[in-house]
């Protein structure tokens, strides 16, 4: 998929609430994820911007720590908050997944602020589980339109369940039948926006440094998630992997 690439600098000014941060990752875990939902994506943040006079921050399910979240004042795993700025490089130096912006435009609510938060102190520091887990929770939800107890949910789950809150997605589909590529612009399983959203192409972010991640020359860390983590996976063919590319 053809992308323009924009500095981090030219792009922060204009991220709100609701723009999405895509992640496209290398790990083994991450070319699964790529295959069995159909695009580039392995890993979907959502921006929360409630000051536009103030830094954006990331909102989002990982397994751990990506950065200090400053609502609880503590680093913890599970759903989070964190800088957007520090978090995207965090998980572009440490792991080597590319992130991608994806600008999400429609007329936002007064009330939008207030709903997000609303959906992070409810959801915060819920447990991501495991790989097994999330595969679980998405085939059941996007093979069977079956939702599941949430007691553990995964990065694009808990993108859907505040984009359901806020009203932009319709109840239709439970949360855990999206995936990272249901937030992009894919062709596959494409979704229906509510209260006239419409989606951006997706755009490349460069970071200050630019090339490719600093610590490339070395092996990129593992997320960790339990049983059937990414280093007991084996990475797919390559024909698969070429096939989402």
């Amino acid at each position: 998929m053809p992308v323009t690439s924009v500095p981090w600098s030219d792009l922060v000014d204009e991220m709100q609430t609701g723009d999405l941060i895509l992640f496209s990752g290398v790990s083994a875990e991450s070319e699964w994820i790529k295959i069995f939902t159909g695009g580039l994506f392995s890993h979907s943040t959502m921006i929360y911007r409630p000051d536009p006079t103030q830094a954006p921050q990331l909102w989002q399910e990982a397994p751990k720590s990506i950065v200090r979240d400053p609502h609880t004042g503590t680093s913890h795993g599970g759903a989070q908050l964190g800088d957007a700025f520090a978090a995207t490089s965090e998980i572009y130096l440490k792991y080597h997944d590319t992130p991608y912006y994806v600008k999400l435009n429609w007329e936002r609510p007064s009330t939008l602020a207030q709903t997000v938060l609303d959906v992070v102190n409810k959801y915060e520091e819920r447990p991501f589980g495991t790989v097994l887990e999330m595969a679980l929770n998405y085939a059941l939800g996007h093979l069977y339109n079956q939702g599941t107890d949430q007691s553990a949910i995964y990065c694009a789950e808990l993108v859907a369940i505040t984009f359901q809150a806020i009203g932009i997605l319709d109840t239709s589909h439970p949360p855990n039948w999206y995936s990272p590529n249901s937030f992009g612009t894919s062709v596959l399983n494409p979704i229906t926006w509510q209260d006239g959203v419409t989606v951006s192409e997706p755009v490349q972010i460069m970071l200050p440094g630019g090339g490719e991640p600093v610590e490339a020359a070395g092996v990129a860390e593992q997320w960790p998630a339990g049983p059937l983590a990414p280093s007991e996976l084996a990475m797919p063919p390559a024909p698969a992997r070429a096939l989402v590319m």
